[in-house]
């Protein structure tokens, strides 16, 4: 049986590779509720230090789960900590819903592969955001937008449901410790690596 991935594999992951996990977790989810061919796009910041977007379009019949609650619904990544306070400043790119139908509404869910939050601080963040969303959005586009914050936690709640996409995790983290673990990989040849060498100081 395969081992889940921790709650650490998640905390140490890099922007990008928070946004490819996602990414890859929204068309494991897809497929789980019928829809293999989904449109499902990445959509990348051009700042330095910008935030992934996953955007899906399903049919407007189509199912959804708890993970992707609407058939429109756009994914905000951050590989970072999000302060309660900072919610309102968080900016919402407004051509990022051209391809939605204003008339359908849509979902809006930040999630951050820094945060652990119990029931109660969820909900604040829940709170927090509709205005917020609002402000934002509604200077670019009327749109009617449904909520939702995901934590590390919920995050490794959904990684465990979708076998291929932990496999897919533990073998990043494999490959990473391996390139760690042996220092004379790629090391320049006139250098020799010695305990002996390394005394305290």
């Amino acid at each position: 049986m395969m081992s889940i991935p921790s709650d650490e594999n998640i905390l140490g992951l890099s922007s990008w590779l928070a946004g490819e996990l996602v990414y890859r977790l929204c068309v494991a989810e897809c497929a789980r509720i019928g829809f293999k061919l989904a449109e499902i796009d990445r959509l990348e910041s051009t700042e330095a230090h910008g935030d992934l977007h996953i955007r899906i379009a399903l049919p407007a019949y189509s199912e959804t789960s708890w993970y992707i609650p609407h058939p429109q619904t756009l994914i905000c990544v951050k590989a970072r900590y999000i302060p309660l306070a900072l919610v309102q400043h968080q900016e919402i790119h407004g051509e990022y819903f051209e391809t939605f139908d204003a008339e359908r509404g849509a979902a809006y869910i930040l999630a951050s592969t820094r945060q652990v939050l119990d029931n109660s601080r969820t909900a604040d963040y829940q709170r927090k955001m509709p205005r917020a969303l609002t402000q934002q959005v509604g200077k670019a586009r009327a749109i009617d937008l449904d909520p939702h914050f995901f934590s590390r936690g919920t995050m490794r709640t959904w990684l465990s449901e979708h076998p291929d996409v932990q496999h897919w995790l533990l073998q990043k983290y494999a490959s990473t410790e391996r390139k760690v673990s042996n220092p004379s990989v790629n090391a320049p040849k006139n250098v020799i690596y010695s305990k002996r060498l390394q005394r305290p100081t």
